[in-house]
């Protein structure tokens, strides 16, 4: 369960049951979960997955204290009415329910929308291609690096541009069918697919342009200009070698910094749409998931089992 605004208060469900801790100053109860900074450890899932475009996969490590923090309060909740020690399944079962879906599930679709809605920015630059469909080539060219197809390639600038073209073809078609079984990957997929159509046209220009520039930075290492030796691309490319990398190891890693680098300004913008559309969407989450999924859903249902179990005890 998230902000709801970015003020100290906090939107809290009224079926919410807490640990022994009175404030002196009210005489009401006060939940030690709901103060800072511990409080904060339930934002940091969110947080990271806003960041994912910049920070890539340390975005998952930010996922462990608000598991943690989660795990803490359904238990708490499990354990504790307000100001008594009463454990109840079923008060743990909607507390477990609404943290799933007001701190897990709905924030991260709220994000991952908001990210794929603003890297259609990106159709308006040169490219005409959403943000996130410049970044899946970008990382089929880091693969492409990695796998020293440029190496295999070697003067064979044709053959080399075609087999990467039609990699990010086949690569951009599967994800479009959405054949994946993970389901993560499947929301992702959908979500990508509905909010960012590119033409393929646009597509299979963006990735000739990229491995062109590839194939031409790489024979600038191997054989550099006086100019080019006083560039960034190249000092990369001698402190690589620097550190110990052999000089193929080295050339990799000059060009995959200089890929990744190319995408910085498009993942800030979509890093702005996660936190943009969290900001907007979290109030409604909250209320959602507290008067209608609680209040109407899960709480009708419990009542129906309650009714079910007192006439077969009667």
């Amino acid at each position: 369960m998230k902000i709801h605004n970015i003020r100290k208060e906090r939107y809290t469900p009224n079926f919410c049951a807490d640990n022994t801790n009175i404030d002196k100053k009210s005489g009401e109860y006060s939940d030690p979960l709901m103060h800072w900074p511990l409080r904060g450890a339930a934002f940091t899932n969110e947080v990271g997955e806003a960041l994912r475009p910049l920070i890539g996969e340390y975005a998952t490590l930010s996922w462990a204290p608000a598991l943690m923090y989660i795990g803490a309060d359904v238990y708490d909740k499990y354990k504790n009415n307000s100001t008594e020690y009463s454990p109840n399944s079923e008060r743990c079962l909607k507390q477990a329910i609404f943290q799933g879906m007001a701190s897990i599930f709905l924030p991260l679709v709220a994000v991952k929308a908001g990210q794929n809605i603003l890297s259609n920015a990106g159709k308006f630059g040169e490219t005409k291609l959403s943000i996130n469909a410049q970044e899946n080539i970008s990382k089929l060219a880091n693969e492409f690096i990695a796998n020293g197809k440029l190496h295999v390639y070697d003067n064979k600038d044709a053959e080399c541009t075609k087999e990467f073209v039609d990699k990010v073809k086949n690569t951009l078609e599967y994800k479009r069918q959405v054949k994946s079984t993970n389901p993560i990957k499947k929301i992702w997929y959908f979500m990508e697919n509905k909010l960012n159509v590119n033409k393929e046209q646009d597509i299979e220009k963006y990735a000739t342009e990229t491995i062109k520039d590839l194939i031409e930075q790489r024979k600038n290492i191997i054989n550099p200009s006086t100019s080019f030796k006083t560039g960034h691309i190249y000092n990369k490319y001698i402190a690589n070698l620097k550190l110990g990398q052999s000089e193929n190891v080295a050339i990799k890693s000059t060009l995959s910094s200089y890929q990744y680098n190319k995408m910085l300004k498009g993942r800030f913008i979509k890093t702005i749409g996660g936190f943009a559309a969290l900001g907007v969407a979290i109030n409604p989450i909250d209320h959602f998931v507290e008067n209608v999924l609680i209040g109407k859903v899960v709480n009708t249902s419990i009542d129906k089992i309650r009714n079910k179990q007192s006439k077969f005890t009667k």
